[in-house]
């Protein structure tokens, strides 16, 4: 689990890198913006929740995978699709997207809670 959350904190890097430098390529509306900003939150700290196991991060990685999932299924079947006109390249990042969320729900499944009966039986 502590890979799907140093995993999580590049994405959390670029979104506020976006945020803070923009991509150059249009004027971003200030909405924009607040959809990056959030998303850097949301992955930084759900990737650092994950690294340092703090309370609640078995529910923040089902939230990361499970939303991973949803993002792509609806821009998949959104007409205009949500990032503009489908190509070979989306596909592929669309499917990279789901192998990574996939990953990370079995992560969380494999993570065992640790057997401590063995160190406090009597």
């Amino acid at each position: 689990m502590t890979l799907v959350g140093v995993l999580l904190l590049p994405p959390a890097a670029f979104c506020a890198l976006v945020t803070i430098k923009g991509t150059g390529l249009h004027v971003r509306h200030p909405v924009e913006e607040g959809v990056f900003l959030v998303a850097a939150a949301i992955f930084g700290y759900a990737g650092s929740a994950i690294i340092l196991r703090w309370p609640g991060w078995r529910i923040w990685a089902g939230t990361i995978g499970w939303g991973l999932i949803a993002l792509v299924v609806l821009s998949l079947f959104k007409t205009p699709p949500l990032f503009g006109p489908a190509t070979s390249f989306d596909l592929r990042v669309f499917l990279v997207t789901i192998a990574f969320a996939v990953f990370v729900l079995l992560a969380k499944r494999r993570e065992r809670k640790p057997d401590l009966a063995a160190v406090f039986d009597d």
